[in-house]
């Protein structure tokens, strides 16, 4: 990714970028989430058209309740969504049963999680705002948002809360794209310029991000998005004490949200719980079920807690190798091996197998 240094700070580059887009185009939208960034480039949008008299008319403001979100970042859009439309810019609230990856069914054929699935109204995790949009004649069923987006917004440019910080691949969605309807104005921002903007203009934002970083979460690794995804189950049971009733209807929800959220990424979650799942399949042909799941697992690495570690191993096997070796293999692939204990066992086993 080709880079530039200008000699000005982030704040004045994202007004920018921001005014420029505005001088191109007649009408943007702005994809708002109600997260820490998006509040930032919401607040910057907002000054900017105030500061060269844009008029708010010019500005659709979007955001897709995924239906698993915290009640205190609803309670932010809502507010956002107030200051947006007294100003005379249009906001769309959607409630549509858009698709997401549902890490809690990993294991299953089915990796998806349906949000406002019609038919199970009676388990939503949350009530249905009445002023939301529940369907669009541009919306397929099962459509992710960012698909919905594309086709809803043809042609109009869209901001959105992207920083490179945050992941090597977010820096590489923004290199890759040198021609894209969607506008980054505050993608080379760090974790401490969001923070410190958000102090400096006394602009308030979630709590549940105090209560992430009260619970040990790092400054930054404080993303969050719908309950089911890799990023947020990890951390849901330690903010989940923070809001009563909030569990229950989660696990409503997503039964296997339970074992989940407990035993992710954990040893007890690694013997206890999958090694009794494993025993009762030795009669299979793990050399080729393994074969097939990394094969999977490349595509979605981030759902699987030991790919990097199986992926080493798997290098290693030869035909020589037991179906019984592969098991393991298979094993720390799903559940993953902190300790690296099993990793030692079976790379020992691999080298005595293929001495033999």
């Amino acid at each position: 990714m080709k880079t530039k240094t200008y000699n000005i700070d982030v704040v004045t580059a994202a007004e920018r970028r921001i005014l420029e887009t505005f001088n191109k185009h007649h009408m943007t939208v702005l994809s708002f989430s109600g997260g820490k960034d998006s509040i930032v480039m919401g607040d910057l949008i907002i000054k900017t058209m105030l500061k060269y008299s844009i008029p708010f008319n010019r500005l659709i403001v979007t955001f897709y309740d995924e239906e698993g979100v915290y009640p205190d970042f609803e309670r932010t859009v809502f507010e956002w969504r107030s200051m947006f439309l007294s100003l005379g810019a249009k906001f769309y609230w959607f409630c549509l049963p858009i698709k997401h990856y549902n890490c809690c069914n990993r294991l299953e054929n089915d990796e998806s999680f349906i949000c406002w699935e019609p038919g199970k109204e009676d388990i939503w995790i949350k009530p249905m705002p009445k002023f939301a949009i529940r369907n669009h004649e541009k919306f397929v069923m099962g459509m992710t948002y960012q698909v919905f987006s594309k086709v809803l917004f043809d042609g109009l440019p869209v901001f959105v809360g992207l920083r490179i910080y945050e992941s090597v691949q977010r820096l590489n969605s923004i290199a890759e794209k040198s021609k894209s309807q969607f506008v980054y104005p505050i993608y080379d921002w760090r974790d401490n310029d969001v923070w410190l903007y958000l102090k400096l203009n006394n602009i308030p934002f979630p709590e549940t991000y105090l209560y992430l970083y009260k619970t040990g979460v790092p400054i930054n690794k404080l993303r969050i998005s719908q309950f089911f995804s890799v990023d947020t189950i990890k951390s849901l049971p330690k903010v989940l004490e923070f809001y009563p009733n909030l569990y229950e209807r989660i696990i409503r929800r997503e039964p296997n949200a339970d074992l989940v959220m407990l035993y992710w990424e954990t040893d007890m979650f690694r013997s206890s719980r999958q090694d009794s799942r494993f025993e009762t399949g030795k009669d299979k042909d793990y050399k080729e079920i393994l074969r097939l799941e990394l094969k999977k697992a490349s595509q979605h690495p981030g759902l699987y807690p030991g790919y990097k570690q199986a992926k080493k191993l798997y290098a290693k096997v030869t035909p020589k190798n037991s179906s019984e070796t592969c098991r393991k293999i298979y094993q720390i692939l799903l559940a993953g091996d902190p300790k690296n204990r099993t990793v030692r066992v079976v790379t020992s086993e691999i080298f005595n197998e293929n001495m033999d």
